[in-house]
């Protein structure tokens, strides 16, 4: 399986006339090998990034990596003419051959050198002032190339401990390799105590959408936690929190219905839980 390597958005503190910037850190070294192809086996590969932006009707190539054997490519969104929530991806390739201004995104080139289950990552960073928070992540290319999808989360993840000084986003990150795929779709939220629909969100495919969690004063603060759906798209979610009075950050994401089961049997429960749910 290969993977696209976004660049996070940069997201405005209205309150604070402050941003939290993102980047993406590459490191040309398989971060997902097997203890065995580890011990006495060198590694020489030039790996290339192709950095795409999708602009009107075409994805636009804006700079080439060329990294060497343990080498960082350390990629700044400020440091490209792009809008906060634009749509910036990295493309792994061994040879530098990418297309300026293709309809698709090319295929990345995996980066295995074994049968490794673990994803091939990326860190995906998030500054404010001087504090920074990372995780590593991917968007993976099968993902990337389904016209018709559907999304499950919660943000289970986010911080309530002090909603006075804590800011809470939900990150809805889709990439889809057709640059054509830029259409609104909708999230709703729901309680999951009885399912009633609290509101609906609207996303961009083939962007970053930014959604602020604003905290109700009511009963339902007992239980905090909301579902989020969309029959219509699939989405990454990256759960962000800052803390206003320490300037501390923390970024986190939560897995897809595939990954909460186990076993032979496990898209059994996946259906139940769309059918609940979608």
């Amino acid at each position: 399986m290969s993977s696209f390597f976004p660049v996070p958005p940069t997201i405005n503190i209205g309150e604070l006339s402050l941003e939290i910037y993102g980047s993406t850190t590459f490191l040309n070294i398989p971060n997902n090998r097997l203890k065995d192809t580890i011990i006495g086996k060198s590694y020489n590969k030039i790996i290339y990034l192709g950095l795409y932006a999708l602009e009107k009707c075409n994805w636009s190539l804006i700079k080439i990596f060329k990294t060497y054997p343990y080498e960082y490519a350390q990629v700044e969104r400020k440091d490209f003419e792009v809008y906060p929530n634009q749509m910036l991806v990295l493309v792994p390739q061994k040879n530098n051959n990418f297309p300026k201004t293709p309809k698709k995104l090319p295929k990345p080139d995996s980066l295995r050198i074994d049968k490794s289950p673990v994803a091939e990552r990326c860190s995906l960073n998030f500054y404010f002032k001087k504090s920074i928070t990372s995780y590593q992540g991917e968007y993976p290319f099968e993902m990337a190339s389904l016209e018709k999808s559907s999304f499950l989360s919660f943000d289970a993840l986010k911080q309530t401990y002090n909603s006075k000084e804590v800011v809470n986003f939900i990150i809805f990150m889709n990439i889809n390799v057709s640059s054509d795929l830029q259409g609104e779709v909708k999230i709703n939220v729901f309680n999951p105590c009885n399912k009633s629909l609290k509101k609906e969100i609207i996303a961009k495919r083939n962007s970053f959408t930014i959604h602020r969690i604003q905290e109700e004063n009511n009963r339902e603060k007992i239980n905090s936690v909301d579902f989020y759906t969309s029959k219509d798209s699939s989405f990454i979610p990256i759960n962000l929190t800052l803390n206003l009075k320490t300037n501390q950050l923390s970024a986190e994401h939560t897995h897809p219905p595939t990954e909460l089961f186990y076993g032979l049997n496990k898209m059994d429960g996946v259906r139940l839980l769309k059918k609940t749910w979608l």
